[in-house]
């Protein structure tokens, strides 16, 4: 039974959904079956191979060309890369980087959409320290290219804003994948941030999705998305969201700015396009 040759592994809130369906609407891809995450190399982990393997018994290698799984909470995880390397060996890894202001932001709204945290943004790094964690980009790449050394490939969310096609022409380069241009890239935003109506009713709607994740029941939650389900339990993209401070902004750059720097040799074209850097 085949097991993905290549793993998109974030991080959170930099386009990857975008890539997701990207990926699906190529037609030539393998993506796990019924669910765009399995969450094994983090969480699920202790449900064993077998358990992984059973979402890729769909796919098949005379049509598809790619086994892919699009998993950005595995960026941040201290046990993922040894996980993946002992599990899949020396495979492919796809990062996608964003202004690291920006991302953790939107990754404490994300946080806020589904119930996890009520807190004001400092608090909540507290508490959930990955929204830190997963914008630290030079600490972690040095950490996954320990370990996958030249397999691990950066793309940048702001070419994919800014131009689509050259972002495409650079994702599909490094897939080693024939260039399409499917529809979606001129389409909607993909996962945009949203507020839910009443945070316990976010966690509500959290806890059944991940006690039916658990049991790969994906197709409840599918059919529950089909129906308008997720704008209940989780707000819809008219709702109010709240702005980022310029205090708040400011506190980011100064724990952050130290990673950027780590990063400036290599990419300083891209990092240029980081407006809350000017370094």
């Amino acid at each position: 039974m085949s097991l993905p040759d290549v793993l998109i592994i974030g991080p959170m809130r930099t386009g990857t959904t975008w890539v997701y369906d990207y990926l699906r609407a190529r037609g030539d891809v393998c993506l796990p079956r019924g669910v765009k995450e399995t969450f094994f190399f983090d969480r699920n982990y202790e449900k064993g191979i077998e358990w992984y393997k059973a979402h890729f018994s769909n796919c098949d290698e005379m049509r598809q060309h790619r086994i892919i799984e699009v998993a950005p909470s595995y960026f941040h995880n201290p046990e993922a890369p040894g996980r993946i390397l002992e599990t899949l060996g020396n495979v492919r890894l796809v990062v996608v980087l964003r202004d690291p202001v920006q991302r953790a932001w939107s990754h404490y709204l994300h946080l806020l959409q589904y119930g996890y945290t009520r807190a004001p943004l400092r608090e909540a790094v507290v508490e959930f320290p990955e929204i830190l964690e997963a914008s630290r980009y030079a600490t972690q790449l040095q950490r996954w290219r320990g370990m996958f050394g030249n397999g691990v490939h950066v793309l940048f969310y702001e070419e994919l804003d800014t131009n689509a096609a050259a972002y495409c022409t650079r994702l599909c380069n490094v897939l080693q994948l024939d260039f399409l241009l499917p529809a979606i890239v001129s389409g909607k935003r993909s996962n945009p941030a949203v507020m839910p109506i009443s945070s316990r009713l976010a966690r509500t709607g959290r806890t059944i999705a991940n006690a039916l994740r658990s049991r790969r029941m994906y197709f409840i939650i599918n059919v529950a998305k089909s129906l308008g389900m997720k704008r209940i339990f989780f707000g819809h993209s008219g709702s109010n969201l709240p702005q980022l401070r310029e205090v708040d902004s400011a506190w980011l750059v100064k724990q952050l700015e130290p990673e950027v720097r780590g990063l400036q040799s290599e990419f300083a074209e891209y990092i240029s396009a980081w407006r809350s850097f000017s370094i």
